[in-house]
């Protein structure tokens, strides 16, 4: 009897960790094309993630297929022209200050 159950208990084990491999491989292609464009090496982003530098190159490819985003035909905030104010929808002070004017 002990020594089904430690024949089942291995197995799991076993099992288990031929899935984990399976489960660590969501790569994450942001952080990843971040470290490129600083200039790390596929080997040493490999190795910092601990991904294989296949999935590097695979972040590569699906970063170059797709659009680039926030150019200025998608209308990127930073560079797009701010509203003018509207003066008459100002706040008016609370203070009595702007009563003491009158």
């Amino acid at each position: 009897m002990r020594t089904a159950l430690l024949s089942i208990a291995g197995a799991s084990v076993l099992v288990l960790a031929g899935l984990a491999p399976s489960f660590a491989t969501d790569v994450n292609c942001g952080i990843v094309m971040k470290s490129v464009k600083m200039g790390r090496s596929n080997q040493d982003i490999a190795d910092t993630m601990m991904i294989s530098t296949s999935d590097i190159e695979k972040c590569k490819k699906e970063a170059a297929a797709a659009p680039c985003s926030g150019g200025p035909e998608q209308g990127n905030p930073r560079t797009a022209e701010k509203p003018a104010m509207d003066r008459s929808r100002r706040r008016r002070r609370t203070d009595g200050a702007d009563q003491a004017a009158e």
